[in-house]
């Protein structure tokens, strides 16, 4: 029996995970030429096109922005930018930390990769690569880098909800001023897809959690061709690079560099996807890659913690990861990095029957319906319960999907046969009404949100 599962998207939460499954796996990339080791007062290490080194590529550290998301990053370097030598090593400076908590990463632009094998001093243009390093207190004990393709997929698959632009957007990554959390979750799943020493997937994922190698390589090898490849007489992007920017336009047009491509596909992966596919080689650099993909998304997918049957999740404000098991009394619980926490009830508490939706108030408090018993039970953030039993004015009828409005009230549909119902009631368990609200076309529903006026609505209310 496969062990339950449940799976991070790096992207938007209404992404579709790409079709297929796989582990880890070696690459065949070639390993720098010259010895990588960490340096107290530098950056140490190289850059790679596919199995190749870049040469003479142009080096800046960014911060991560505050001013709102997709705001304009900070250069850290002020004066002549380093570039990489002959053989794709570098070796940079760390400037002085503005915020000790500041994410930082690395883009490297252009130069000449030589496997494109065009002989040396050319140049590409529309080359980008990235990696995110993390908090700038900590850059000073970071291993030897390796920047490559599926580095770049990594940092721009977790950074996509933070980045814009139509052109260089590797300099907007920001967020807003009470989210600097988020971006740091951003930056740590980055780091749990790929490996930034070795520059190999999987990278610093915790014990239970497993990163699709396929996925990453499969969007790897679509800007290998672009990466690896140099200007067109002008100087003007090679065909493959035209190619790439063609099917991943952004809203505003054609991007001109592989990182806002990269960011087009990770913001829209479900979009002209056979186009894209069409652009992999051959013969793949990055394999095993999937079959058939319907969409671009990056998964990582997380066992234990007690899953049994995952049937809804809810993040809290900590960034804690809650997820119902619809065939157990439980809950399971992970930290936002995915690793398992204490699950609920703990101290042989039980819940009153096997748990279906789950919504986080403004206090930190889990709701959780369950189904058999037509209850919902509240889980304060110190542990305890409470449960909100059916009563007539309430009409709960196998409760499922739950949704918390404002001002704290509790919605919930009613899946029964026939219920064809919705519940409302406060979070002490006053129903709102003299009864479950119907009609309004209500027929079936699965599912509820609630809108920027407070409105509950439901989902497929036929």
């Amino acid at each position: 029996m496969r062990p339950a599962t449940v799976t991070g998207i790096l992207l938007l939460a209404s992404t579709v995970a790409l079709a297929g499954c796989g582990g880890s796996s070696p690459l065949t990339e070639t390993p720098p030429t010259k010895p990588v080791t960490p340096a107290a007062t530098g950056l140490l290490g190289v850059a790679f096109g596919g199995q190749q080194p870049v040469t003479g590529m142009t080096l800046q550290l960014y911060d991560a922005g505050s001013g709102g998301y997709g705001t304009a990053a900070t250069g850290m370097l002020k004066s002549t930018l380093p570039q990489t030598d002959s053989n794709g090593n570098f070796s940079i400076k760390i400037p002085t930390c503005p915020n000790p908590g500041d994410q930082i990463y690395l883009v490297g632009t252009g130069g000449d990769p030589l496997a494109a094998g065009q002989g040396a001093g050319q140049n590409n243009s529309s080359l980008a690569l990235m990696v995110a390093l993390g908090n700038c207190s900590g850059l000073g004990s970071l291993p030897g880098l390796h920047m490559n393709e599926l580095t770049t997929v990594a940092a721009v698959w977790a950074l996509a909800p933070f980045m814009s632009g139509n052109t260089d957007a590797y300099a907007n990554v920001g967020t807003s001023t009470n989210n600097g959390s988020g971006l740091q979750m951003a930056f740590t799943a980055a780091q749990e897809v790929t490996n930034i020493s070795t520059g190999t997937v999987p990278g610093s994922a915790p014990a239970g959690a497993t990163v699709e190698a396929n996925e990453v390589n499969t969007v790897a090898d679509l800007l290998e061709a672009c990466i690896n490849s140099i200007d067109a007489p002008g100087p003007a992007p090679s065909s493959s690079c035209s190619d790439l920017f063609s099917d991943a336009p952004s809203t505003a047009g054609s991007p001109t560099d592989t990182i806002t491509a990269a960011m087009n596909i990770a913001q829209h992966p479900a979009r002209d996807v056979p186009a894209l596919i069409s652009l992999i080689s051959n013969t793949p650099t990055f394999n095993p890659v999937v079959s058939g993909p319907t969409a671009f998304t990056i998964a990582i997918k997380y066992t234990g913690g007690g899953l049994s049957a995952p049937a809804a999740v809810a993040t809290d404000q900590s960034g804690n990861i809650w997820v119902t098991n619809s065939s157990a009394s439980t809950v399971s619980l992970f930290s936002n990095n995915g690793a398992p926490l204490t699950g609920f009830p703990a101290s042989g508490a039980t819940l009153p029957g096997a748990s279906g939706g789950i919504a986080i108030d403004l206090t930190g408090n889990a709701w959780i319906t369950i189904p058999g018993s037509n209850s919902v039970v509240e889980v304060s953030n110190s542990g305890s319960l409470t449960t909100v039993s059916n009563s007539s004015s309430i009409g709960m009828n196998q409760p499922t999907s739950i949704a918390i409005d404002g001002g704290g009230n509790i919605w919930v549909v009613n899946s029964a046969s026939g219920a064809n119902s919705v519940s409302g009631f406060t979070s002490s368990g006053t129903a709102l009404g003299a009864s479950a609200f119907t009609g309004g076309g209500i027929s079936s529903p699965v599912a509820i949100a609630i809108n920027g006026s407070a409105n509950a609505s439901c989902a497929d209310c036929n």
